[in-house]
């Protein structure tokens, strides 16, 4: 008794299609499509045969010819970590052997590099002026090692990062001018947090940014805004310095306007 996978599988035609070909045997049911290198490798030509088990050999590396085409061209849109081509191609339901072979084939290539990789994503955040913290954490969740990730940041010299910091305090600065300094300082110290910069970066930036003055006009709306909610001035007085506001202030405010 012949084992299936001994069986013969016969060429009947090979036609080209595009940059295809179309291989019709005695036992698929449509014509296979394979691409020229395959064709080749395999001397795939009518009447030759093959071993049931080595034709589906050549299938599966047609399958494998196909991800790889997909890969690359996953990667040529945006370049990608090791651990994003591997969850791509278990989105393709490709099984570990194929992935090994294709993430092998990658690196040789150099298409695949974690290396170059971290240190083009570093350069990339860095002028977007986010912090280290925020850059390790999107790496990591990458699949980059953090050897690798702190070896790159380690290179980044404070300075640099406190200007940066800097340059991102002052455009924050902007956006709550005339406000409490508590609150210019909230808002500055969360923004450069959520950025990921080290604590010691962000209070050095605290100390050393000019604040703007605070805007008594500014006040004297919102106290005038809180008392149309008929507030008594105890309850206006509160809600002021929950916001912020100096005490002072808010008295200068309250006195002027009675």
């Amino acid at each position: 008794m012949i084992l299936d996978e001994e069986k013969l599988v016969w060429i009947k035609k090979v036609e080209r299609s595009g940059t295809k070909y179309l291989v019709t045997t005695d036992v698929d049911d449509d014509a296979i499509k394979l691409t020229e290198d395959l064709i080749v490798k395999y001397r795939i030509i009518k009447g030759n045969s093959f071993y049931q088990k080595d034709w589906n050999k050549i299938k599966n590396s047609l399958n494998e010819g196909i991800l790889f085409d997909q890969v690359l061209h996953y990667i040529d849109f945006k370049m990608r970590t090791e651990k994003e081509v591997i969850e791509y191609l278990e989105k393709k339901n490709s099984n570990e052997v194929v992935n090994k072979k294709i993430i092998k084939k990658l690196k040789e290539i150099k298409m695949l590099d974690d290396d170059r990789y971290t240190r083009m994503f570093i350069e990339g955040e860095l002028r977007k002026n986010n912090g280290p913290h925020l850059i390790k954490y999107n790496l990591m969740t990458r699949g980059i090692k953090e050897e690798l990730i702190d070896e790159y940041l380690d290179q980044i010299k404070n300075d640099d990062l406190y200007n940066r910091a800097m340059d991102v305090a002052q455009k924050t600065l902007r956006q709550v001018i005339g406000y409490p300094i508590n609150k210019q300082k909230e808002t500055i110290y969360s923004k450069l947090m959520r950025m990921g910069y080290d604590s010691n970066i962000v209070n050095r930036i605290l100390n050393d940014i000019k604040y703007s003055e605070v805007d008594l006009d500014k006040l004297n709306e919102l106290y005038q805004e809180l008392l149309a909610k008929k507030l008594d001035k105890n309850q206006i007085i509160q809600k002021l310095l929950a916001k912020g506001y100096d005490y002072n202030d808010i008295k200068h405010v309250i006195n002027e306007f009675e």
